[in-house]
């Protein structure tokens, strides 16, 4: 389902509760809220502002609570994003690699196919086939502390002289750190130093650019998550990141960190532990209960994939006879224009002949006074 925009949800929630009274409920994966009594509060508000991907927990326990929800003979679970794309499509993936018994690669593919999915965000496709295919395919999760050294941009984009950025690191809680005190020159790095930032879980870097303007421009995004990380540094191409700006294409960012917690005392080191590993464990333990709870599922092939175009279709008709009525109206000015410029053409006409008339009443007029001034010269 699309997201429910101010022009027609009082239609969507007329027909949602006409056709399924309180046996549906709804999952909003947008940024933005709507009138939820519309929908008789069956809504359930996930908001990730900043995140091209929801955080890893989150859309487990996501994909358990749809899972609870269509157990009961009736129900009908319905999905939004913003856009009905990105957001939709990793949790739907999810879902269907659960319920189908089929690769996350394989999923993703069969739902973006079916919702029209052609230009999925960078951040999105990391997400799906390294770090979802990792853990559905019993991957370990990285349990070490997370520290970033530094993010190393190792080019500014074509089109700009300088470059001063607004860089930040947020968490699901918010931002973790921001620096906005730097002016890049072409064809120089841009190094950002954190100060040993310590990361968990699901973490996003941005990068804007500030304008003489004070306007900010999107640079970069790139989304990870602490549990994939093995190494002490990522590289991320052009083609990895979420860019809306034209870098060359041997441009590169490196995030730097340190695994390990060999800083921390031994209590800090033994609550750092066990923190990590609960959280490990939890991932782990929601992934199982929803592939059990995936087992008992029986689905038919998007069989209520006809909403949108029935509480639509109304919608789609009223655009369909503005769209007539707009064009009739457009060919009544037209052909009233037509006929106000034959007219003029008619009038100009007449009145062409009306000076030629005149004109030739003139000539007339005067050989007849030659006429009469020649007679009176022959009495004389």
């Amino acid at each position: 389902m699309p997201f429910p925009k101010q022009e027609y949800i009082v239609s969507v929630s007329q027909y949602l509760n006409k056709q399924y009274g309180h046996q549906y409920y709804i999952w909003n994966l947008s940024e933005h809220d709507y009138t939820r009594e519309l929908f008789l509060n069956q809504v359930s508000m996930h908001s990730y502002i900043g995140f091209a991907c929801p955080p890893l927990y989150e859309l487990l326990l996501i994909c358990k609570s749809i899972l609870d929800w269509i157990q009961h003979q009736g129900n009908v679970a319905i999905i939004h994003c913003q856009q009905n794309k990105g957001r939709s499509a990793i949790l739907l993936s999810i879902f269907w690699s659960l319920v189908f018994k089929v690769s996350i690669d394989e999923s993703f593919y069969i739902i973006a196919k079916a919702i029209g999915l052609k230009s999925p965000l960078k951040s999105q496709l990391m997400y799906i086939h390294k770090y979802l295919h990792h853990l559905l395919t019993n991957g370990q999760l990285n349990t070490q502390i997370i520290k970033v050294k530094s993010v190393i941009l190792s080019g500014i984009p074509k089109q700009f002289q300088n470059l001063k950025p607004l860089f930040q690191v947020l968490d699901r809680k918010g931002i973790l750190y921001e620096e906005k005190n730097q002016i890049i020159q072409k064809n120089e790095q841009c190094i950002f130093i954190l100060p040993n930032l310590q990361i968990s879980n699901d973490v996003v870097f941005k990068c804007k650019h500030i304008t003489p303007e004070n306007d900010l421009l999107p640079i970069f995004r790139f989304q990870i998550h602490t549990g994939f990380l093995f190494k002490n540094i990522i590289r991320f191409k052009i083609n990895d990141l979420d860019s809306q700006q034209h870098f060359d294409n041997d441009i590169y960012i490196d995030l730097v960190y340190l695994r390990g917690n060999n800083n921390l005392d031994d209590s800090d080191k033994l609550n750092y532990d066990q923190q990590s590993l609960e959280g490990y464990q939890m991932i782990k333990q929601l992934l199982n209960t929803c592939q059990m709870m995936s087992l008992n599922i029986k689905l038919d092939l998007f069989q209520e994939n006809n909403i949108f175009q029935e509480y639509q279709q109304p919608i789609q008709q009223q655009q369909k006879q503005e769209q007539l009525e707009e064009v009739t109206e457009n060919n009544q000015r037209k052909k009233t224009q037509q006929e106000k410029e034959n007219q003029q053409i008619v009038q100009n006409q007449s009145k062409q002949e009306d000076i030629n008339e005149k004109l030739q009443d003139k000539v007339i007029s005067q050989n007849e006074n030659q006429n009469n001034d020649d007679e009176d010269e022959i009495i004389i």
